[in-house]
């Protein structure tokens, strides 16, 4: 029994402090949420709201009063009523026999708070946008006001900056002020939505307008003020170089600054209405034609002195070509009797010739210009300075036609000089060739000779033409002096090849007694000789000779080199 009583009392216990903990949690829970009820703005937000501000509105604004409003009332303070309401409900039940029950209600209640929050942000947002809508709107009338008057007083006090333009400019604003004054009635009534309309056009035109101010000056001051001074310069300038018999590269200058007048002066009443694109296309046209017709004359005035000075001298040096150019063709003339010219010297010289013609035409050309006061003098320079260049780049080809030329007759004399040498040295190496005394000469020998003394009696044939062609002649100088030098290997060789196989054969007689072999090369070799075969006789006997004693052809050879040497 005791036991049942103890589990009984233990159980007790355990819900007490069920309660205890649940009913703690539960005030905790309520105490947070009724602190955030009482931290709402109701009082603040009825006071943003009071009926009294409906007396300032109208329209669009009026409307999003009204809704604020009824939110406030039908939705804020219904439920912020609710909230305190389970508040205090809550607060009685946790000491009852409903003690459990105030879990559904905290949860209603967070809901409430919720809502209560949510509805608060939105009455705030709403009255917030109202109130920075009535202050930038109030700020802007202040704003706009100054800058008008700021307008009026700028078109007063600098009227001279903006010439026939000022009419124009104070009417628009006179309109800008209309609208403003219509803008400012709309706020005062409190339709804010329709006054910020009617804020962000006027806001755009005055921008337009404050654009039209700061532009205007600048495209007003050249064209009233620089452009008019430097056309009257431009015709006048014309006039007075005109008489001093200058002549343009535009013909017509004088019509151009009266074309560009007239434009100047359109341009201006378009100014005058305010139509600004037009006049900035015809102040950069104006600026640039107006430096170009400076430009045109000031060539010819920096243009005369550089005539005048190389008109002579460029006399002089055209002379000179033209001289230089005819003994040129002088002493080509003379040269082609003699000689053949391969390198188009006479016509290229003729073609020089032509040359100096045209720029003798169009210096001739330009003094009656100059003389019939009909020049253009930055014509002339450039012709003139075109004119030097190619004189020079002719005399330097006619130097080079001339070097080309000019060696003729001393590599003829160089030539014949040479054609000596070869027929001493042609005779010479027949002499040598006799003087062997060997029993006759090989035929490939005889052959070679004969080719090189025809060669040699080919390039005196040619030499001894009554025109001669040196570049062909140069050629056959270089082929025969080959040619020499190789016959001069091939007369060595053939005295070398019979000496050496007469000593060869000399010595092996002395072997041969008790060499068979040796006894029947000196045989072979014999035969060879007799039909003049030096070097296959020489190959034959060393041959054998090298078999039969190592070392011994080797020798002989040196022993005969040693011979010849000394």
């Amino acid at each position: 029994m005791l036991q049942i009583l103890i589990g009984i009392l233990i159980i007790a216990l355990i819900v007490l402090a069920i309660i205890f903990f649940y009913q703690k949690r539960i005030i905790t829970v309520t105490k947070e949420l009724s602190a955030q009820v009482d931290a709402l703005d109701g009082e603040k937000l009825a006071k943003k709201l009071d009926s009294n501000h409906l007396e300032g509105l109208m329209g669009e604004s009026l409307k999003k009063f009204t809704a604020l409003r009824e939110l406030y009332d039908h939705d804020f303070v219904d439920d912020y009523q609710k909230a305190q309401d389970l508040v205090k409900s809550i607060q009685k039940d946790l000491h009852g026999k409903a003690v459990f029950s105030t879990s559904s209600q905290v949860t209603e209640l967070q809901k409430l708070v919720s809502q209560l929050n949510t509805t608060q942000s939105k009455l705030k947002k709403g009255i917030n946008e109202l109130d920075q809508a009535a202050k930038t709107q109030s700020d802007a009338i202040k704003q706009l006001r100054e800058e008008y008057n700021a307008f009026g007083r700028k078109l007063d006090e600098k009227s001279f900056d903006y010439g026939n333009s000022k009419d124009e400019l104070q009417s628009r604003l006179v309109n800008l002020e209309k609208k403003f004054e219509h803008f400012s009635d709309v706020v005062s009534k409190g339709d804010h939505d329709a006054a910020q309309e009617l804020l962000n056009d006027l806001q755009e035109r005055t921008s337009a307008y404050q654009k039209l101010m700061d532009e205007i000056p600048g495209l007003y001051r050249p064209l009233y003020a620089v452009f008019p001074d430097q056309l009257k310069e431009l015709k006048s300038g014309y006039a007075d170089l005109t008489k001093q018999q200058y002549r343009f590269t535009d013909d017509d200058i004088d019509k151009q600054v009266d074309e560009l007048e007239k434009e100047r002066q359109m341009a201006l009443k378009k100014l005058a209405n305010l139509n600004i694109a037009p006049v900035k296309e015809a102040s950069e046209h104006l600026t640039t034609e107006i430096d170009r017709l400076y430009d045109v004359m000031q060539k010819e005035i920096d243009a005369k002195p550089y005539v005048d000075k190389y008109i002579h001298q460029l006399h002089r040096h055209l002379e000179h070509a033209e001289k230089q150019n005819q003994e040129l063709m002088n002493e080509l003339q003379r040269l082609s009797n003699s000689y053949t010219l391969n390198n188009n010297e006479i016509a290229d010289t003729r073609q020089l010739d032509e040359q100096l013609k045209d720029i003798s035409k169009q210096y001739h050309d330009d003094i009656d210009s100059i003389e019939k006061h009909q020049a253009i003098y930055s014509n002339i320079w450039q012709q003139q300075q075109e004119a030097e260049k190619a004189l020079t780049e002719i005399e330097e080809q006619q130097k080079k036609i001339n070097d080309s030329v000019a060696g003729l007759q001393s590599d003829e004399q160089r030539a014949r000089k040479a054609l000596q040498g070869f027929v001493s040295d042609i005779r010479t190496t027949k002499r040598r060739v006799g003087n062997l005394n060997l029993p006759g000469i090989p035929q490939n020998y005889l052959d070679y000779f004969f080719v090189v003394s025809d060669e040699i009696s080919k390039l005196s044939n040619a030499m001894n033409q009554p025109q001669i062609d040196m570049e062909e002649i140069t050629k056959q100088l270089l082929i025969v002096q080959d040619d020499l030098e190789t016959l001069h290997d091939k007369t060595d060789n053939l005295r070398d090849s019979a000496a050496l196989t007469e000593r060869m054969i000399q010595y092996a007689n002395r072997l041969s007694n008790n060499n068979d072999e040796v006894d029947s090369a000196i045989q072979k070799a014999q035969r060879l000789f007799d039909k003049h075969d030096y070097s296959g006789a020489l190959e034959t006997i060393g041959t054998a000779l090298e078999e039969a004693e190592a070392g011994s052809f080797k020798r002989i050879e040196q022993d005969y080199y040693k011979g010849l040497n000394n």
